[in-house]
């Protein structure tokens, strides 16, 4: 038996199509669509001859809400730009865009930068009105690619920076899942024994009142102290941390705090490591997309999160704006690592600066990865034997007490 269905598609010129067609199913219906070369919106099944049922607002077309985060912004570029590079004009792109939006905040995205372009506005003029955080260096990329007619192509590289970038945090954060789960079993095993177990065995000894090793009467006062002044540990604890956001929010407590984190040892470099691949690749794909070097890198000082790091690039953009080489300027600050000035150098004399500063970022995020590693591979074992030393001295500290009182009962 035949149902009649209506349907609403966008064909691959991007031009909506819309009627009606008979089927045996709705699967069906959507097979024939899909051979005729159309990518379906909306279908319904009519309920009497001809007549489609009350139209309820479909997923794309209900109230968007809230911003599209990095992942989601990420895969609208990444769309976007297979639209284009298809052939379809901006509009038409953002049209399908909003049909096939997975989720309401890249719906919401792509209806304001729809309604900003046919209002005659660019589609960088549309993303910076559109009031959605974006990278700082996402709307002067889309602007470099429509000022050089290779709006497609830019929107290409801009995907894949910001998937680097994507996959970076990711990794970092994977890799740390393990170890804080780790450390919170810690504390909370530490945190029953000394507030729960400790105490029941005080009243034991304290009936005995046998003398008990220094060892056992050590631990129990810890137990004490922690069950009595849990309170006051816990304000101090929030106190301690509020005062020390207090002072990183200041413009000096940063900029000193961030100095500490590029010279000691015991970061083993991996801040500088972190935001000098992330400036360099973006700095590699404005480069790549025609931008001067002075005004890239402005733009690109965006991604780098440390103060130090951004004073010493203020200088390095400065020196660049005078005509001094950049890989000279880059040496001379002497904050990043030494890969970096190296390759760039090599990249201002075969004229590749763009591609060595991509190979620059690339060895930096491996070097970053590859530490990270093996910080994380040392530390799990660490925390496992730190756990087990101090759970087994606890326990121990109590079994000597134990056998101190079977000791003087014999």
């Amino acid at each position: 038996m035949s149902h009649s269905y209506i349907y609403r598609a966008f064909d691959a010129t991007g031009a909506a199509r819309s009627g009606e067609l008979l089927s045996a199913s709705r699967g069906s219906a959507l097979e024939a669509l899909t051979r005729q070369g159309l990518v379906t919106v909306e279908l319904h099944e009519t309920t009497t001859a001809g007549a489609p049922p009350a139209r309820r607002m479909g997923p794309w077309l209900r109230a968007p809400t809230g911003k599209a985060n990095l992942r989601q912004l990420l895969a609208f570029t990444q769309s976007l730009a297979a639209l284009l590079n298809a052939g379809l004009t901006i509009d038409r792109a953002l049209q399908i865009s909003i049909a096939l939006a997975p989720n309401a905040a890249t719906r919401a995205l792509c209806d304001k930068l729809l309604k900003s372009v046919r209002a005659g506005k660019t589609l960088s003029e549309a993303v910076e009105i559109s009031k959605q955080r974006v990278p700082p260096f996402y709307v002067s990329m889309i602007s470099a690619g429509e000022a050089g007619g290779s709006l497609p192509e830019t929107l290409n590289r801009l995907g894949e920076l910001m998937r680097k970038q994507v996959e970076v945090r990711e990794r970092v954060r994977s890799a740390l899942v393990y170890p804080t789960m780790l450390a919170g079993v810690v504390l909370l095993t530490l945190t029953v024994l000394l507030t729960f177990v400790l105490p029941r065995f005080e009243t034991l000894f304290a009936e005995s009142e046998a003398p008990l090793p220094f060892s056992t009467r050590a631990v129990l006062n810890v137990g004490r102290f922690v069950a009595d002044y849990w309170w006051a540990m816990a304000a101090a604890a929030l106190a301690a941390s509020a005062t020390f956001t207090l002072w990183l929010r200041s413009p000096a407590g940063r900029t000193r705090f961030d100095g500490w984190l590029l010279s000691s040892r015991v970061t083993l470099g991996l801040p500088a490591a972190t935001n000098a691949a992330r400036f360099f690749r973006t700095l590699s794909t404005l480069a790549a997309n025609g931008l001067p070097l002075p005004a890239a890198l402005k733009i690109a000082r965006g991604t780098v999160a440390n103060r130090r790091l951004l004073d010493a690039l203020a200088r390095v953009a400065t020196d660049v704006q005078a005509g001094e080489p950049f890989s000279h300027s880059l040496a001379r600050v002497g904050v990043f690592p030494p890969v970096a000035a190296q390759l760039a150098r090599v990249g201002e004399e075969t004229g590749k600066l763009d591609e060595m500063l991509r190979s620059a970022a690339t060895v930096l995020e491996e070097e970053t990865q590859l530490k990270i590693e093996r910080l994380l591979n040392l530390l799990v074992p660490l925390l496992t034997v730190g756990m087990g030393i101090v759970v087994a001295g606890l326990i121990g500290s109590v079994l000597i007490g134990l056998l101190s009182i079977n000791d003087l009962a014999f």
